[in-house]
C-alpha cells in the first residue's frame, strides 16, 4: 500500500522533508516523485492509517503536484504482457463495480509507442479483472466516484497508479485571478523555503530577529501569498476539494477530524496583540496597478490580507537603502520574447545596482536567463536548476 507524491524536478527533497514532517515514511525518491508508505511495514498498514494518509499528504504538502496509489511497476514490451500484468493488479480494492474511471497514458522511449493503444488495452485489462473480482458481467459507471488510472511508460518500464489529488495540488483555491504569466503555487512555497526566510517565528527559544520578506514583482500575489500561509503555518489544501472526497471508502469522518486538526493547528493572527507581533513582514510590489489588485483579491480570497502590505510601485522609486535584515523572493519578467529581451536585459541591470544598496538583505530570484549574475553584477552564492512549467529556469541565491 504505498503512495507516490509527483513534483517538478529539483523539488524532490523538499517534498520527502514534507512528508517526513507528517509522519509518513519516504522509501524512494527519484526524479520527479517520491514514493511513501504509512510506516515503511506494508503488511501492518491499516486501512485506516492508509486513510489518513491519502487526506493529510493532499491536505499538508506544500510542494507537490499530486498524490498517487501506487498500482504496480512493471516492464512490458508487447501488449499481452501489458494486458497480463495489468489485470493481474488489486484493482477491486478501490474501484467498485459501479465506479466510473477514466485511463491516462503516456509512453517515452517504448517500443509500445502508442498512447491510445496503451489506453485501450489498459481499459480492457481493468474492465476484465473488475468483472471477474465483482462477479458481474457489466459496469454500469453509474456512482458518483470518479477513478483517473494513469500509466506512465519510460524505456518499457510502466507504473500504474491512481490519482487521488483531481485537480493538481498547485491550485489552491485562492487564486481566482492572475496576470499573464502567473507562478505555480507549489513553485513559490517552493523556493520559499529554498530561502533563508523560514524560521519557527513563533517558538518561545527563537531569539532570531524576524526577517523580512519582500516580492519586488509580486505579479498576482503568490509569492507573499504563499509565504503568508507558511507563516500562520495553515494547510494548503484547506480550501478547495479533492477526487479521493468523492469515494466511498474514504471515512468523510475521518476527512472531518483531519481539517479539524489542520484548522486548530493553524496559527491565529487576529487571537491577540502578542501573537500578531510574532509574524513577519510580507512586503510585495509592482508596478502595474491592476496586477496589485488581482493580488490583493487573491490575498483576501486565501484569508492573509492582513499579513501582506501591497504597494503598487516600479522597483526604481523605492529606496533600496532603508531595507534592512530583509529577505528578497522574487520572479521577475524573464523576457523570453525577443522585443522585451533588451528592456528585461535593462531591468536586470538596474536592479542589481538598487540592491546593493541593502544592508544585511538576501536574495533569491528565479529566472530563465543564464545571464542574469553578469547583468546582477555579482556572482550567486548558490545556482540550483528548477522549471517554470516547461521552461528551464535558475534559482539565483544571494545570502547576506
Amino acid at each position: 500500500m504505498e503512495l507516490i507524491a509527483t513534483c517538478a524536478f529539483g523539488l524532490e527533497k523538499l517534498v520527502r522533508d514534507e512528508l517526513r514532517n507528517i509522519g509518513l515514511w519516504t522509501t524512494e525518491v527519484e526524479d520527479g516523485r517520491v514514493t511513501f508508505s504509512v510506516n515503511g511495514k506494508e503488511e501492518s498498514v491499516s486501512k485506516t492509517d492508509f486513510q489518513t494518509a491519502i487526506i493529510k499528504s493532499n491536505l499538508c504538502l506544500r510542494c507537490a503536484d499530486r498524490i498517487q496509489i501506487k498500482m504496480g511497476e512493471f516492464e512490458a514490451i508487447n501488449f499481452d504482457k501489458l494486458f497480463d500484468e495489468i489485470a493481474a493488479l488489486p484493482w477491486e480494492k478501490y474501484i467498485g463495480p459501479n465506479d466510473p474511471f477514466h485511463i491516462q497514458a503516456t509512453s517515452s522511449k517504448c517500443i509500445l509507442h502508442s498512447e491510445p493503444a496503451i489506453q485501450s488495452i489498459v481499459k480492457k485489462a481493468v474492465v476484465t479483472h473488475l468483472q471477474k473480482a465483482h462477479s458481474t458481467e457489466t459496469l454500469p459507471e453509474n456512482s458518483e466516484a470518479f477513478y483517473q488510472i494513469i500509466i506512465k511508460g519510460n524505456k518499457d518500464k510502466f507504473i500504474v497508479t491512481i490519482d487521488t489529488s483531481g485537480e493538481s495540488l498547485h491550485r489552491r483555491g485562492y487564486r481566482t485571478q492572475s496576470n499573464d504569466a502567473p507562478m505555480k503555487e507549489t513553485l513559490a512555497a517552493s523556493i520559499i523555503k529554498l530561502s533563508d526566510w523560514i524560521q519557527d517565528w513563533t517558538h518561545p527559544n527563537n531569539d532570531a530577529p524576524t526577517r523580512s520578506l519582500i516580492d519586488t514583482f509580486t505579479g498576482s500575489g503568490t509569492i507573499p501569498i504563499e509565504a503568508a500561509l507558511i507563516a500562520k503555518n495553515r494547510a494548503p489544501g484547506l480550501n478547495r476539494s479533492f477526487a479521493f472526497e468523492g469515494w466511498p471508502w474514504i471515512s468523510k469522518e475521518k476527512i472531518t477530524e483531519i481539517k479539524s486538526e489542520l484548522k486548530k493547528a493553524e496559527i491565529k493572527t487576529n487571537a491577540n496583540k502578542e501573537s500578531q507581533n510574532q509574524f513577519p513582514l510580507i512586503f510585495a510590489f509592482d508596478i502595474d496597478p491592476n496586477t496589485i489588485e488581482i493580488a490583493k483579491q487573491n490575498a483576501r480570497q486565501a484569508g492573509v490580507e492582513d499579513m501582506i502590505t501591497f504597494e503598487c510601485s516600479d522597483f526604481n522609486n523605492l529606496n533600496f537603502a532603508n531595507f534592512e535584515n530583509a529577505t528578497f523572493v522574487t520572479n521577475p519578467p524573464y523576457g523570453e520574447r525577443l522585443e522585451e529581451e533588451v528592456a528585461v536585459t535593462k531591468m536586470y541591470r538596474q536592479f542589481g545596482e538598487k540592491f546593493h544598496q541593502t544592508k544585511g538583505c538576501s536574495l533569491f530570484l528565479i529566472t530563465s536567463r543564464e545571464d542574469f549574475p553578469r547583468l546582477f553584477g555579482r556572482a550567486p552564492t548558490k545556482n540550483r536548476k528548477l522549471f517554470n512549467g516547461n521552461l528551464k529556469c535558475y534559482l539565483y541565491s544571494y545570502l547576506c
